[in-house]
């Protein structure tokens, strides 16, 4: 979710404090009462701590941001880890859950409502993941393809509840299987003006219904699935939305998600990914493959490129700074194109940059992450629970 600069800045300004003070003590002599004060001062540190994970796992997050398309920006978020059948013992064989909800409104009247639940139980035999957003939001597009241009962007208005579910079962050690539904009602899209341009695509035939069902496979090596430091994780996704389970279009999504972690030295983690996404049939506009975002392609607005299919990766260094706080170094390249034999090297898109990370669960070892992302458009903030990837 993107945060405003002011608020990034002056969160950013308390970590550098938090490290000056550190780095400060750290250069001091080694004697006895020096000692002393370095065991108290890590007390300090680590009752800050503590308070710190009270506060996250029993009350919410506030958030401000401001943009041109929604004014001011008010809500709250809500994040709590937690590993299912460990009885309050951090068993680090258990795989983490979490559960995320948020509630977002701006001067605009504009609000974003939903919750995320994902959870492995059974000693990490069975896997489900259900969210639900309600949104009456706007978002930008700039037209469908590769090659569309930064300066003709247009501001849409939509409202959708958007439901999705799925369930995943160990088939052997590492393997999974299981189902997948989901439910995407648009209920408005519009051009939030009024003027004609040459290339302007009629939005009222793609409202309505889409609901569609699937099935998906999985293997699962990560040592800790929200923020992995070694292990691999492969997810492969086909979805039907058909007239026979209620939509009102006729398409068919496959999915191939594919991640690897390494961490060659204990004070660096190399995250990578590969990522593929193919829609084709009667697909909606606004639900094509999306290029950007939170998660991939950070420093691309989500929908800047859209087009049937996409590919993208990314690699991400991971290292610790001081205390409970880390830092990244992200760059990516991806590109759209209408069917997988189109892409070209001249439509490759770029986007980089870094991130600072909080730890604020220790037992699901839970970040709060702030990253800033640039591409060839624009800089982006980002901040939010977890890893991207």
């Amino acid at each position: 979710m993107n945060n405003n600069t002011l608020s990034f800045i002056r969160k950013f300004l308390i970590v550098v404090i938090l490290q000056i003070s550190f780095n400060s003590f750290s250069q001091s002599d080694t004697s006895q009462v020096q000692k002393s004060d370095s065991t108290g001062f890590k007390s300090k540190l680590d009752k800050i701590n503590a308070t710190m994970e009270k506060v996250v796992k029993y009350s919410p997050l506030p958030i401000i941001s401001y943009s041109t398309e929604t004014d001011w920006m008010f809500g709250l978020t809500k994040y709590n880890g937690f590993r299912i059948g460990s009885h309050g013992v951090p068993d680090t064989t258990i795989q983490p859950s979490q559960i995320t909800s948020l509630a977002y409104f701006t001067l605009n009247h504009q609000y974003k409502i939903g919750t995320e639940i994902d959870l492995m139980f059974g000693h990490n035999k069975y896997k489900s993941h259900t969210q639900v957003y309600y949104l009456d939001f706007p978002d930008y597009y700039y037209g469908v393809g590769d090659n569309t241009d930064f300066d003709n962007e247009r501001l849409v208005n939509s409202r959708n509840l958007d439901i999705s579910t799925g369930f995943e079962y160990n088939i052997t050690t590492q393997y999974y299987i299981g189902f997948y539904y989901n439910y995407n009602n648009f209920f408005m899209l519009d051009y939030q003006d009024t003027l004609d341009y040459p290339d302007k695509i009629d939005l009222v035939p793609h409202k309505g219904l889409q609901s569609g069902v699937g099935i998906n496979f999985a293997r699962e090596t990560r040592d800790n699935r929200f923020n992995a430091s070694k292990g691999s994780y492969l997810f492969i996704k086909y979805m039907n939305y058909g007239k026979w389970i209620g939509s009102k279009f006729n398409y068919n999504l496959i999915l191939i998600d594919y991640r690897k972690y390494f961490t060659p030295v204990n004070f660096l983690t190399i995250a990578t990914q590969i990522y593929t996404e193919g829609r084709f049939g009667d697909v909606p506009i606004q639900s094509l493959a999306l290029m950007g975002g939170d998660n991939r392609m950070r420093g691309v607005y989500l929908g800047r490129y859209r087009d049937h299919t996409l590919i993208d990766g990314q690699l991400e260094l991971r290292f610790p700074i001081v205390w409970i706080i880390g830092g990244t170094l992200f760059g990516g390249l991806g590109e759209v194109a209408p069917d997988y034999g189109k892409y070209t090297f001249d439509g490759i898109h770029w986007s980089g940059g870094a991130g600072l990370r909080l730890m604020v669960d220790s037992n699901s070892k839970t970040n709060l992450r702030f990253d800033v992302g640039f591409s060839q458009d624009r800089m982006l903030f980002f901040f939010t629970f977890l890893e991207a990837f």
